[in-house]
């Protein structure tokens, strides 16, 4: 069967099932060329085995993804792809393996030539032409330029280059993983939350660099800033279906919402219908001269094509976190705090003093030191020097960046979400896990099987029912989809005491904070203008 006219890719009525779980079903999708796609749905639906399904790292158990002959795919993972025990060089280079094969053919060729006589020399002549012939057609005189512009767009260093890959950090390796693979320029270019290890700056560079890019780009992200600028098109992942809309994110929410409207409005309608046929049918069923009248009606039932109810809104579920201790009015207090790793001063002489009820929210590049700043607070870390003073009665709730990586995983979801609970709260643990589309008997599934999306939703469920008085969140929303970052928002708006918060999700933060600022070189100073015309005046945390 051939591709659909106009397409590098066609996607034609795939099925894939989990055991009795069905990710897809009959689900079918185009792309074209030069498409701008978007792939959203709550985490866990399946939207990642897609994209593992293009790239051939799973197949699909009925249907078809086929690709035009010469085209080319490439994916960016969630988790790290870089290989470690090698420079970034060494690593950005290894996207042109063609520039790599010409250059040893060619080496091969003058070694041979010193050699050959007669015919085989002209042979290896020929030979030696064509191979420079193909390492001219890979632009190597511009190599080092592209290598170079892509690492400072995503926010490398100069003296990035020669450093050993193991000693990036995992977010920043993520980002040489996206680097190489930018530079190697797919036809099909995969991108599975990109956004979640970028500041910014970053995110604003990565979203130009989509705009120019030469070949077709197919991402999935919960972030809809990003989605609205980049996309044109947006699929949804529903019910094993994807459903195609006509613009950006913020277009697609406009049309699904009034096709709810719509669907609901059309299923009341027939459910009236259905309704008086059915009193017509129980009144009159049983008398003779309307008998027959009340079979037609049944039949015309029976026929109908049943809409779908609308799905129960589960927002009804109230949340709050659990009660704490009233903290001390001065909550914390860091004086003169400092802290180096290697040559470099991440923290330089920092003093902050939380008060009772403070939101604030720390700003700053990636590596500017915040997640540092954020497990001192936590006690997670120890200042070279300075001090760190605990206010009375203080109970501390920490989501780390990679909350997700230490649960459990031979304990099922309820287990997990309960343990180290004195009081095991399971029905209120059960409506938040459903809340957070985790239901039914997917409660007992093991953390181990879960996808990545699922484990950060299992993390945040726990973390929202451990009692606090100050949390301490870094960048809580990376690898959450917009329904789970609804539920932090609203919990953390009720929440009576005391948030520092880091993170690149601007809405996000102007949901939550009221005060902010900035760390950078390892000095952290304040930021006047207050996040939020609601947070009132600003305080002198000096």
């Amino acid at each position: 069967m051939p591709l659909n006219f106009g397409a590098v890719l066609s996607i034609d009525n795939i099925n894939k099932n989990y055991g009795p779980q069905i990710i897809y079903e009959d689900a079918s999708l185009f792309i074209g060329p030069g498409d701008r796609i978007g792939l959203v749905g709550p985490n866990g639906t399946g939207k990642t085995t897609l994209f593992r399904m293009i790239v051939g790292e799973e197949t699909p158990d009925g249907g078809k993804i086929r690709f035009d002959p010469h085209v080319t795919a490439g994916m960016l993972s969630q988790e790290s792809q870089c290989r470690l025990g090698i420079t970034v060089r060494e690593e950005m280079e290894s996207a042109f393996p063609e520039a790599d094969e010409a250059q040893n053919r060619i080496e091969d060729l003058a070694a041979k030539l010193e050699t050959a006589r007669d015919h085989e020399a002209r042979a290896a002549l020929r030979q030696l032409s064509q191979a420079q012939i193909d390492l001219e057609m890979q632009s190597t005189e511009t190599m080092e330029q592209r290598i170079g512009r892509v690492l400072h767009g995503l926010g490398f260093p100069t003296d990035s280059l020669d450093r050993l890959t193991d000693t990036f950090s995992g977010g920043w390796q993520m980002r040489i993983a996206m680097a190489k693979l930018l530079l190697r320029e797919p036809d099909v270019l995969l991108l599975d939350e990109p956004t979640n290890h970028l500041d910014t700056r970053a995110v604003k560079w990565l979203q130009g660099y989509i705009a120019e890019y030469p070949g077709a780009v197919f991402v999935i992200s919960h972030e809809p800033k990003f989605l609205d600028e980049i996309c044109y098109t947006i699929v949804e992942l529903e019910n094993g279906k994807l459903h195609e809309y006509t613009g950006n994110f913020s277009q697609y929410q406009r049309q699904k919402e009034e096709n709810e409207k719509a669907t609901a409005s059309a299923y009341d309608r027939q459910q009236k219908e259905i309704e008086r046929a059915q009193g017509f049918i129980d009144r009159f069923g049983a008398k003779a001269s309307k008998a027959s009248a009340a079979k037609s009606r049944e039949k015309a039932i029976e026929r109908m094509d049943k809409i779908e109810a609308p799905r129960a809104n589960t927002r009804g579920i109230s949340l709050q976190f659990p009660e704490a201790p009233q903290s001390a009015a001065e909550p914390m207090r860091l004086k003169d705090v400092s802290k180096t790793y290697g040559d470099k001063e991440v923290l330089k002489t920092i003093n902050l003093r939380l008060k009772r009820g403070d939101r604030l929210a720390l700003m700053g590049p990636n590596g500017a030191g915040k997640s540092t700043l954020l497990k001192i607070l936590a006690g997670e870390e120890t200042p070279d020097a300075g001090e760190r003073e605990e206010g009375r009665n203080l109970v501390i709730g920490y989501f780390a960046q990679h909350q997700a990586e230490a649960l459990d995983p031979k304990r099922s979801v309820l287990d997990e979400t309960l343990a180290g609970l004195i009081q095991r709260p399971e029905p209120l643990a059960r409506n938040l896990l459903g809340r957070l589309l985790i239901r039914g008997e997917a409660v007992y599934k093991p953390i181990g099987v879960l996808s990545g999306g699922e484990r950060s939703r299992v993390a945040l469920a726990k973390f929202l029912l451990r009692p606090a008085n100050l949390l301490l969140l870094d960048e809580p929303t990376n690898h959450l989809d917009a329904g789970s970052r609804e539920v932090l928002i609203e919990a953390l708006k009720g929440f009576k005491g005391t948030i520092v918060l880091a993170s690149h999700d601007t809405p996000f933060v102007r949901a939550v904070a009221t005060e902010s600022y900035t760390l950078d070189d390892g000095v952290l100073s304040e930021v006047r203008a207050p996040m939020n015309p609601v947070g009132g005046a600003k305080k002198n945390k000096k």
